[in-house]
Parts: C-alpha cells; sequence; structure tokens
C-alpha cells in the first residue's frame, strides 16, 4: 500500500484563515508524514490543503494567493478554488486568479436532480479561456462535479464540506489485491484497516479530527487499474465483459469498506493519463470515448485525464448532460477532467504523466 494523497481540511472564517497558523500545521503535518515514512514504512506522493466552496464575500483571488504562498514553499498542493452551483462570477478574473495562484478549481454543475446551465456553461467557458490564453495544460487542475458534493481527498473535486479541520486519505492498492479473486476482500480489508491506522494517528497527532479514507481503487502510471482488472478477471480491459467485471470489482471495495470510515468516491477510478494499460488499450482502440462514458454506469469519473480535440470543445455540454442522466440514474456523484488540445497530433505530452493518446469525442 502506497498513501497517494494526506489532504487537510481546512476551515474558512468570514473569507479568511490565519496564516501563521496554518503554516505552523503544515509544518507539523510535513513531519508527522516524514513520520509515516520511518515508523510506517509507508511512503506517501503527495500531500494537501483543501478549502470550502467560495463565498459572494470572500476575496478569493487574495485568499487563493495566500494560500499557495503558504503552501508551496512545504511541497503542498492545494484547492482553493472551490464554485458551487449557480455561482455568478467574473470569469476572466476567476481563470487570472487560477493561473496566478497554482490552486485546483472543482465547478459543481448540477445535483442529482437537475444540471445548472450557467455552471455548465462556466465550465466549458473556463476551458475556453485556457485553450485561447495558450495555458490548455492547466485544465488538468480543472474539473466539473456532476450529482452531490462529497468530501474527498481526490483532487480536482476536492471541497471542504461543512467548513470541517480535519484529515482523509487516499491510497494507491492495486498491487496488493491481484493474487486471486478469491483473496481480493480479506486483501482489501487488510490495506484499509493499515491506512485508518495511519490516518488516525496523524489526524490525532496534528490534534484535527479524522474524516476518513476515500477507498477508491485508483492508478499511478504502471499501478494500473486496469492491469489489475484484467489479472483478476481475465479479460482484455475495453472488450465484452469490462463493464461486469468493473462492477464487481465495485462491489468488493464496497462490501470490504464497510466496517471502516470511509469517504468521497469509493469506487473504481480510470483516468485516462494516470493508468498505463488503459493508454495501451486506447492506442489499440478497445478504449473509446463513447466507453468511458459507458463505464461511469460502473465506476467513478470514467471520464478523467482524458485529452480531447479543441476543436471538439462544443460537445462537452452535451457529455455533460450525458453523465448527469447516469449520476441520475447511479445515485452516485463523478467528476469530469478533459484537456483540450489545440494541436494535431496523436497523442500529447502531458509532462509527468507521459505521452497520452487524444480521444475523439465521437467515437
Amino acid at each position: 500500500m502506497i498513501i497517494r494523497a494526506v489532504t487537510l481540511f481546512y476551515p474558512v472564517e468570514n473569507g479568511r484563515v490565519n496564516l501563521d497558523e496554518l503554516r505552523d500545521e503544515l509544518v507539523r503535518l510535513r513531519e508527522l508524514i516524514n513520520k509515516v515514512r520511518g515508523d510506517y514504512g509507508i511512503e506517501v506522493r503527495t500531500w494537501r490543503v483543501t478549502l470550502p466552496f467560495m463565498e459572494s464575500t470572500w476575496n478569493y483571488e487574495e485568499l487563493a494567493m495566500l494560500i499557495n504562498e503558504v503552501s508551496n514553499g512545504l511541497g503542498y498542493i492545494h484547492s482553493s478554488l472551490n464554485i458551487p452551483l449557480d455561482f455568478k462570477v467574473d470569469t476572466d478574473r476567476l481563470v487570472g486568479a487560477f493561473l496566478r495562484s497554482g490552486s485546483y478549481m472543482s465547478i459543481w454543475v448540477g445535483n442529482f436532480k437537475e444540471l445548472s446551465g450557467y455552471s455548465t456553461s462556466l465550465f466549458i467557458d473556463i476551458l475556453r479561456k485556457l485553450i485561447d490564453s495558450g495555458s490548455w495544460m492547466a485544465s488538468r487542475r480543472v474539473a466539473a462535479l456532476i450529482g452531490d458534493p462529497i468530501l474527498t481527498p481526490y483532487y480536482p473535486d476536492s471541497i471542504n464540506l461543512g467548513n470541517k479541520h480535519g484529515i482523509a486519505l487516499s491510497i494507491l492498492y492495486t498491487n496488493d489485491i491481484t493474487t486471486s479473486r478469491d483473496n481480493i476482500r480479506g486483501a482489501m480489508s487488510n490495506v484499509f484497516r493499515r491506512a485508518e491506522d495511519v490516518g488516525k494517528w496523524i489526524a490525532e497527532g496534528l490534534g484535527v479530527d479524522y474524516l476518513g479514507i476515500d477507498v477508491s481503487l485508483s492508478p499511478w502510471g504502471w499501478d494500473s487499474v486496469v492491469q489489475t482488472i484484467e489479472k483478476l478477471y481475465g479479460i482484455r480491459f475495453g472488450e465484452p465483459g469490462t463493464l461486469d467485471a468493473v462492477y464487481d470489482l465495485n462491489r468488493a471495495i464496497w462490501e470490504s469498506s464497510s466496517g471502516f470510515k470511509v469517504t468521497g468516491f469509493n469506487e473504481v477510478m480510470l483516468p485516462l493519463a494516470e493508468d498505463e494499460a488503459l493508454k495501451g488499450r486506447a492506442r489499440e482502440g478497445l478504449v473509446t470515448f463513447s466507453k468511458l462514458i459507458k463505464y461511469t454506469m460502473a465506476c467513478v469519473a470514467g471520464v478523467d485525464m482524458v485529452p480531447i480535440r479543441a476543436n471538439q470543445l462544443g460537445l462537452v455540454q452535451g457529455v455533460i448532460r450525458d453523465l448527469h442522466a447516469i449520476v441520475s440514474i447511479k445515485r452516485r456523484s463523478l467528476g469530469l477532467r478533459l484537456i483540450p488540445y489545440p494541436g494535431g497530433e496523436a497523442e500529447v505530452d502531458l509532462g509527468d504523466f507521459g505521452p497520452t493518446p487524444i480521444m475523439d469525442m465521437l467515437r
């Protein structure tokens, strides 16, 4: 098991935070993370700070810059620009704050009952302005949230619901569950128990609430969800039987985590750019954009970290409507993260995520 992220959910009072207190807390949290590595022998990949939904009385530009100033020097990333449903905002000003602060951004576009036309247009307008400004790569840090908001350590759809003060974890455990399908629930329970022990220990040491684990099965390069599914179920991902395999794996996650404090999505995740085996199946044509939409019926954020053609941005509104229909049936929230690329190549280099196929939204 690897801890993918330790996320500090930090409260905001009247649009402000005490920067000295936050800095001290982040320093102490880093010390605890270092002890996790030493005492528990567990690798921790990232550490993060998440704020609540923005309010109309906030100077969100100043707040995001201040959070970045405090967190960046200590190696934290942060989610300081979370946009609630139907929140009216100047798009140019918002995009400027987003680019200057380095924040991640979640835009809530619709609950289980209905979509917001305004919020959907806001999400698309932000992607368009990032393309026009030559900052298309920054769309990696923007996601639409479809369904009811959830408290998750996974970025970009990480929001401090209820203005809490606490710690939540996300974990990497693809390599811990590949021995056999017969033992998968026991293997998952062992991973979740170990993660919960660490999370509670960190929260107690920091003097904040323990908010739980998002037990989603997520990839990181060749720590691949797709490779895990293929080993466990004897299929090539994308062939008939894939949806059933994903759903069966989700049931194992839900059953194995029932005795633990969980928070967030808690499902199989299929972010294209983050899973090398998934990229391979996309290159072969076994996985297409339409299939990724279909797979959201049985997994979370099936359309995540997907490069698309910038000239297909006009199709995004329809994609959001389709995903909202799935959310309304499934009654579980999901995220949408697209990376509109203005070039004509078949693949795009996403830096630390490497070369990734560009998907045709009509296939």
